[in-house]
């Protein structure tokens, strides 16, 4: 665990992945828009296609604006939606997994803390130092005594980490 502050942010190479996933998505529904004549309906769904990849841009380059600094007693994001969690104060924590296929041997975690007065913060897996940041909640819930839901207590023990009083199994 870390007993210093660390400054985390979301690597380059995961970033400009991104960008060109939301560039491409973009492009492929939005041309067909303006080149060719098609029918409503195909306009309705290359429209809405258009508008999810451009939000997933603008998504992207506010993780990309956004820093994440981890101390011994809060962790801030520190950007244009940026929220502060204090450790001592930690009222809400959800680790979550998204699986990106049918046996579950891929996908990614995210996880979402947040404390009382203040906003949430969310991070997900690719973000430099996230076992830190995990590891750090789990240890706040714990001193606060915080009852986790069963699917966070299972993430939290596929990461290697566990909380005490809380170590059933489902």
């Amino acid at each position: 665990m870390l007993f210093r502050s660390a400054d985390l942010r979301y690597p380059r190479q995961t970033l400009w992945a991104d960008y060109f996933r939301a560039a491409s998505g973009v492009v492929l529904c939005g041309v067909p828009l303006l080149a060719l004549d098609i029918n409503r309906w195909l306009a309705v769904i290359l429209g809405a296609g258009f508008v999810l990849f451009g939000a997933f841009f603008v998504r992207t380059a506010l993780r990309q604006r956004t820093r994440y600094i981890l101390s011994p007693e809060t962790l801030c994001a520190d950007g244009p939606a940026g929220a502060v969690v204090e450790w001592k104060r930690l009222d809400r924590l959800k680790l979550s997994y998204y699986s990106t296929k049918r046996d579950r041997s891929g996908g990614w975690m995210q996880l979402a803390v947040g404390s009382a007065g203040n906003g949430t913060v969310k991070v997900d897996s690719a973000l430099d130092g996230f076992y830190d940041i995990v590891e750090r909640a789990a240890r706040a819930a714990e001193t606060a005594g915080l009852e986790l839901s069963p699917a966070t207590r299972v993430n939290l023990r596929s990461m290697g980490i566990s909380v005490s009083g809380q170590e059933e199994s489902i």
